[in-house]
């Protein structure tokens, strides 16, 4: 498994993984819909944020395909980054999403930039808050965040040894 930055070869890969239902249901859609709505996304929500933090959603590779996401997500009004993941249906149920958290983890805590890292997910999205706790991180509670149209979340918040 590899973790590696986004870069424009990805739109394909990007457009099949936001409009998968479990994206769509868990963390809604992105307007990658069209080549011009993918770019667009790609520079929003990953090169900005390479640039800007140094940080972001990482692709995760098996054998040299794209398999899905996890990185750190660094948002306006909130305490601590967070922890984000999707995968391709198709790696799902695998152990990926844990693995890829991991390596994740080890890169957050090394940096020693936080002292946390924070999780969200719908409360119903049994499969990532069953990553989560396979992770080391506690359930906080339900929040209603701004970052996510006020929508009620389930908090998840784990240390890091720096």
């Amino acid at each position: 498994m590899t973790l590696r930055e986004a870069h424009e070869s990805d739109l394909e890969f990007l457009q099949r993984l936001t409009q998968t239902p479990g994206w769509l249901a868990n963390i809604g859609p992105r307007g990658t819909e069209t080549r011009e709505g993918a770019l667009a996304y790609l520079e929003r929500s990953f090169l900005t944020p390479y640039r800007t933090h140094g940080c972001g959603l990482w692709v995760i590779e098996l054998d040299g395909v794209a398999a899905g996401l996890s990185g750190i997500v660094v948002r306006t009004g909130t305490e601590f980054p967070d922890l984000g993941y999707a995968l391709l249906p198709e790696f799902e149920g695998r152990g990926i999403a844990t693995l890829a958290g991991q390596r994740v983890l080890q890169w957050a805590s090394e940096s020693g930039r936080w002292t946390h890292l924070d999780a969200y997910t719908m409360p119903h999205n049994e499969a990532s808050n069953n990553v989560l706790r396979r992770l080391g991180f506690q359930d906080l509670g339900i929040v209603h965040l701004e970052a996510f149209n006020g929508e009620a979340s389930q908090h998840w918040r784990t240390g890091l040894v720096g």
